[in-house]
């Protein structure tokens, strides 16, 4: 693997330390500080760059908005859904807590939250709104060629198509899931795939299942816990997030490749969020924090790893600071960034 380079955005080095509520708090250095970095293992920059990595950005999808970020830990663009401020952890509402987002082939953003679908443009203004209200949930959004866009509704367990920018319902798509389970736990992420068929997380019973445009179920898959999101790949096979991994599997449910939490020995993984697979065969992931237990388990948020499981990038949290605010959760005071969708901008200009 190639040496790490330090990206000039972190210097001087930075080392991080957490306090009790799990807020991080910086004391900066010069050589001793580097070699003290090392002594107690801990990042000295908020992203590390390693050479020969495929240029591009990621645009993650979190609880409180949508934000852009380039290899070295540096933002482009940020929306926030939110009544606080950049310094301080936001107290997101049920309604507004947000779990997918993805950018147009127009440059405005697509995101969907438990309760709306919105389309924003690059200032950060709602173009327009889809909105419901309990019992019924969104959580996702997949952009369709023609403009619109589809979703699921989980209490009435169908996907649905906007149309005239959320006026209308085009059409919906039955997508039986667990009944018996309440509508939070229903569902996770939708996705398309290049057939026209759609990958659905079938949150309660623990599967990802796949269904052509009538709702007939072509192919499911158990995972051993919470599924995320899965896509179809390139080479046909299906790679799936759950709680506890990555799974990459081919159309027989034989296992190709798979990654697990305890493959990382470098960071705590919280739960396996969104991804995407690169050319090269490496894999972009998201640490998603949501309920994590312990201050500084949160420490990286995204990474790459290789086909070999190494670990060849890291975006750790420390690039969010006076950025992305996060969000408040009150049952433990630690502060969560809930990051779960993830697109992969490649080399364009966010």
């Amino acid at each position: 693997m190639n040496a790490v380079q330090k990206s000039p955005y972190a210097l001087p080095f930075r080392f991080q330390f957490f306090s009790s509520t799990g807020n991080p708090m910086r004391a900066r250095g010069g050589i001793l500080g580097a070699i003290f970095s090392v002594l107690m293992g801990i990042y000295p920059s908020s992203a590390e760059v390693v050479s020969g990595l495929e240029k591009g950005a990621v645009l993650v999808a979190s609880c409180e908005g949508l934000s852009v970020w380039n290899r070295e830990g540096v933002t482009s663009f940020q929306k926030y859904f939110h009544s606080g401020t950049a310094e301080k952890a936001a107290v997101v509402p049920w309604s507004d807590m947000i779990y997918d987002a993805c950018r147009l082939a127009s440059g405005n953003y697509l995101c969907a939250a438990h309760e709306w679908v919105r389309e924003v443009n690059p200032s950060g203004s709602v173009v327009w709104e889809y909105r419901v209200q309990k019992p019924v949930e969104l959580k996702t959004c997949v952009p369709l060629p023609n403009g619109d866009v589809m979703t699921v509704d989980g209490e009435r367990m169908e996907l649905i198509q906007l149309t005239d920018q959320g006026r209308r319902v085009a059409r919906r798509i039955p997508v039986p899931a667990d009944a018996k389970a309440a509508v939070h736990v229903r569902y996770n992420l939708l996705r398309r795939t290049s057939a026209g068929t759609w990958l659905v997380a079938l949150r309660s019973e623990k599967a990802f299942v796949e269904i052509d445009e009538s709702g007939k179920e072509l192919w499911r898959h158990a995972v051993p816990d919470l599924p995320v999101v899965a896509e179809r790949l390139q080479n046909g096979n299906t790679l799936m997030s759950w709680r506890g991994g990555l799974q990459e599997v081919a159309p027989d449910h034989r296992m190709v490749w798979e990654l697990k939490a305890a493959d990382v020995k470098e960071f705590s993984v919280v739960l396996f969020g969104g991804f995407h697979r690169l050319a090269n065969g490496n894999t972009v992931i998201v640490n998603s924090d949501w309920h994590r237990k312990e201050a500084g388990d949160n420490r990286v948020q995204v990474w790459e790893v290789d086909r070999e499981k190494r670990v060849v990038w890291k975006l750790g949290v420390d690039a969010f600071e006076g950025k992305k605010p996060g969000c408040h959760e009150p049952r433990t005071g630690l502060v969560e960034h809930r990051l779960i969708g993830l697109q992969w901008l490649g080399g364009e200009s966010p």
